[in-house]
């Protein structure tokens, strides 16, 4: 009786609010955020990889390239850094990539003077200490900007930029004038500036000004370290993913914070303490022999963000198709066929899938060029409904996203942020077989291409070959025995050599392995 009452516990209060699991592995921390039961979004850091998004370096200019108008930095890393000519003189950009949509302050971009150009600015082999915005993708090094900034829980420090910015999010009057002028009375300004994030909304004057002190003091600790070593060197690591993510996301409205690690939990514990102690109370150490994520099901709703087919509750689904230029998202009906009518049902189908989808690009962390293709509505209500919800689903994301009105054909384009790296990028690699195209060869196709592969090894070689044995796929070797079985014995017959089948079912279905004997 106590366990069943402990269960329905756990989960009311997991349904009833939103709720952070973070679970522990030896080489790999995950994150998953509940709202009312449901994963909502999710994270993911392993060992092997390098993270330094946010991290700090001196380094040395390798080389300037005045046709792109940027220089390549060596940071230390195996890519060199890439540092634009707007990532030198213009604030407003970087902190747009820096910086949630949620603590995004009003910065006018400011223009090039005279068409500033970067050879007037850097020159090779000269040290420049710069931040990373973005890292390594592919064959690209790490995007870099020298607009260093320092985020803290309620402000972020600008060392080079003396203005106090404040986010457009803080909409109340009187709030922006108190917080204005608590930071104003430290007489920071003529040293560095600052951006007010959101959640600094009706914070203390203390709890400000504490924050701000702690920040001054780290930048001083980065500058003396930056002018006692030579470059390429690492003078600034941002926090790993878990106490990014207790900066970042751990705020008041969350119900709960289960963590699986007494280590991960004295050190959250440990934070909290230091910079929000009113939080403590809701961090729970998980002692439970089930696996927490096991516990919660969430190992397979994880399992489902990689994949292209996402199933929609009527029987329609979605198919997200991500290509290096753009992301495709068609909605189709399935097994839906509704009750009264081809639009009725079409709308149906769209309006669970405008809900579906503002939660599939969070998760997912898609970002970039955004097509989304939904079924054909005749009726311009039923579009601007459709249109609608998808705007109003969307405002739950903290990403930056431009949304088109939906077109008389149901397509909307749109641009999204892409806040993080990758999941896909960090636990999938692409397909040694099929190359990323999602489709392999027939069977019938892989035993011709065998069969013509034989015949040109027995007409290229050397000496007489007597007996040739095929190991194979089941499913190949019996496209050989049926279908393809007069192409090889044609070949028997022409080049006098005995041909020899076996099967082997640990082989990939494209895996297909000749023996000469």
């Amino acid at each position: 009786m106590i366990v069943r009452r402990q269960k329905k516990s756990v989960s009311a209060e997991t349904k009833s609010g939103r709720t952070i699991l973070v679970n522990i592995g030896p080489v790999e921390k995950r994150i998953a955020i509940l709202d009312k039961g449901e994963l909502s979004d999710f994270f993911m850091e392993r060992e092997s990889k390098e993270h330094y998004a946010g991290s700090i370096y001196k380094g040395r200019i390798k080389s300037v390239l005045p046709g792109i108008e940027a220089v390549f930095v060596d940071i230390g890393l195996k890519k060199n850094g890439f540092l634009h000519v707007s990532d030198v003189i213009d604030k407003s950009s970087v902190l747009k990539e820096m910086l949630s949509d949620d603590d995004d302050p009003a910065f006018k971009p400011k223009r090039k003077k005279n068409g500033t150009k970067i050879k007037d600015i850097l020159k090779s082999g000269e040290e420049v200490i710069a931040q990373v915005v973005k890292e390594a993708m592919g064959t690209k090094g790490s995007r870099l900007t020298t607009y260093v900034s320092l985020p803290g829980r309620y402000l972020v420090l600008t060392p080079y930029d003396r203005n106090i910015g404040i986010s457009r999010r803080i909409t109340d009057r009187n709030e922006r004038k108190r917080i204005r002028e608590v930071l104003t009375k430290m007489n920071i300004l003529d040293k560095v500036g600052c951006i007010v994030r959101t959640v600094a909304e009706n914070r203390t004057e203390k709890e400000l000004k504490n924050e701000l002190k702690y920040l001054i003091n780290l930048w001083e600790r980065i500058k003396t370290r930056a002018e006692k070593q030579k470059p390429p060197l690492k003078i600034y690591e941002e926090y790993g993913i878990v106490l990014r993510m207790i900066r970042d996301i751990f705020t008041e409205d969350v119900s709960q914070l289960i963590v699986d690690s007494d280590e991960e939990y004295v050190r959250i514990i440990k934070f909290l303490k230091a910079f929000m102690p009113s939080l403590k109370k809701k961090v729970k150490l998980y002692k439970g022999r089930v696996p927490l994520f096991q516990k919660y099901n969430l190992d397979k709703k994880i399992d489902e963000i990689f994949e292209k087919k996402i199933a929609l509750k009527s029987g329609g689904y979605l198919i997200i198709e991500q290509t290096e230029g753009v992301v495709v998202i068609d909605v189709n009906t399935g097994s839906f066929v509704g009750k009264k009518s081809l639009e009725e049902t079409a709308f149906k189908t769209n309006m669970e899938a405008a809900k579906e989808i503002p939660r599939q690009l969070m998760l997912r962390d898609i970002g970039g060029i955004i097509i989304i293709d939904f079924i054909d509505m005749d009726t311009k209500e039923h579009r601007d409904q459709v249109f609608h919800l998808l705007q109003r689903e969307m405002q739950e994301d903290k990403a930056r996203i431009n949304l088109r009105t939906i077109s008389q054909f149901g397509v909307v384009e749109m641009t999204r942020q892409r806040r993080r790296k990758s999941l896909e990028g960090a636990s999938r690699v692409e397909c040694p077989y099929c190359a990323g195209t999602g489709k392999i060869k027939s069977v019938e196709t892989i035993a011709i291409d065998v069969a013509r592969k034989i015949e040109r090894r027995l007409i290229e070689s050397g000496k007489k070959i007597k007996q040739i044995k095929i190991n194979s796929h089941p499913d190949v070797n019996t496209a050989f025995v049926s279908e393809q079985a007069r192409i090889l014995s044609g070949i028997q017959r022409k080049y006098r050599c005995k041909i020899e089948l076996n099967e082997d079912s640990s082989l990939h279905i494209e895996e297909v392995i000749i023996e000469e004997r």
